[in-house]
């Protein structure tokens, strides 16, 4: 640009300009915190909020604590207390130790998973009533630890569901067979689903009939796949798919839906697993939409186990049918980093391992690992006649 311009007015410089934004403020007004009645509205929930957390507790245990909370109502009734609706630190130690001394099933002490169970579902219930983190837990989880280690010394251990294979599980087939035709379909899609899809009690009873679809692929063959909502390990929900291709499985799954669709009962909404009278006759779906409770799944498959001849594990429960496949997938040869990639159901192989042995000691293959032929190998030579005289009084 030329020095000085054609009309009189001075040359524009060139220079760097820097570009502020900003807010003009007037310095004699005082920002003064909004308060209605003495409130703050940034330190107060909205309605709509406070009741999405008053009902977001965790809907798997919310039936259990309630059951645990009307227990403990009717403890505090016949001692002359008060339950709630802000729970005494005294009422809930007291209560603990009651369970701890006269409890369980003979009377003489609850197991350690009751007593934490009671405590959480009062202090829930607390919650649930405004009053979070309350009554205090230091005391009666001394009372647990002292339950826990008296149960350790009187070697009263919880044992685990020994894992339910596929020989298993082709044996427990045989107890279904003096049930009603639907019970039997029913209980043998509770083994087949199980199996496959390694699910819990809880997400089998979450099971809907629209969570089997089958599919025919482009050689003729026909798979299932089978949609879990949720489960105890899936935080946000997202859910989990299953694709089926055993043969076997999808008969049952279908045959026992088609018997379900006879009875006008196969609408994509309702529960899959349904209860069953003695007759034969299916229970109806309440208001609450749901079906077989977890428990219930638990006891039909107890009632399998008790009915099949010469079982070789009448202490199973039905998350044994969740450890089948890596037992089974063990004893063919797969480590348990492997078996972790091929199910996708666990986290960590702390429990594949577990399951994983159980299906090696199974199959007759444990001692087959270096790990244990060293131990072996280990051999302390037998005494000699000197020192079994010596020995001899």
């Amino acid at each position: 640009m030329d020095a000085e311009a054609s009309d009189g007015l001075p040359a524009l410089v060139e220079r760097s300009t820097e570009v502020v934004v900003g807010e003009l403020v007037d310095d004699g007004q005082a920002l003064a915190p909004f308060a209605h009645a003495g409130v703050d509205p940034n330190e107060t929930l909205t309605e709509d909020a406070a009741d999405d957390l008053a009902s977001a507790r965790p809907a798997r245990t919310s039936q259990t604590y309630a059951e645990q909370w009307r227990y403990f109502a009717r403890w505090c009734a016949d001692n002359g207390r008060h339950p709630g609706p802000r729970t005494s630190e005294a009422n809930m130690v007291s209560y603990v130790s009651h369970l701890r001394r006269r409890g369980g099933r003979d009377g003489t002490g609850a197991p350690v998973s009751s007593l934490r169970l009671a405590m959480a579902a009062i202090r829930d219930a607390n919650a649930r009533a405004g009053y979070e983190n309350w009554p205090p837990k230091k005391a009666t989880a001394e009372l647990i630890r002292k339950q826990a280690a008296e149960h350790a010394r009187a070697r009263r251990t919880p044992k685990s569901s020994p894992p339910v294979d596929a020989a298993r599980i082709a044996h427990l087939q045989q107890g279904t067979t003096a049930d009603t035709p639907l019970a039997r379909w029913r209980d043998l899609t509770i083994l087949h689903l199980g199996y496959r899809t390694r699910a819990r009690r809880s997400e089998q009873a979450a099971y809907r009939i629209d969570s089997v679809a089958f599919e025919h692929l482009e050689d003729g063959t026909e798979q299932m796949v089978v949609g879990k909502r949720t489960s105890k390990s899936d935080h946000w929900s997202t859910g989990r798919e299953y694709v089926v291709r055993d043969p076997v499985a999808i008969t049952v799954v279908r045959t026992y839906i088609s018997l379900l669709a006879e009875l006008g009962q196969a609408e994509p909404q309702l529960p899959l697993l349904r209860g069953i009278t003695r007759w034969g006759r299916l229970i109806p779906v309440p208001a609450s939409g749901t079906g077989m409770t977890g428990h219930a799944v638990n006891r039909a498959f107890k009632r399998m186990v008790t009915r099949t001849p010469g079982f070789d594990a009448k202490n199973a429960t039905s998350h044994g049918l969740r450890a089948g496949v890596p037992a089974d997938l063990a004893a063919q040869g797969y480590s348990a980093a492997e078996i972790l990639v091929i199910t996708e159901d666990w986290k960590s192989t702390t429990m594949v391992e577990k399951y994983a042995k159980a299906g090696l000691r199974r199959a007759g293959k444990d001692n087959l690992g270096r790990a244990q032929q060293a131990l072996d190998d280990l051999v302390v030579p037998p005494p000699t006649e000197r020192t079994a005289a010596v020995e001899r009084p």
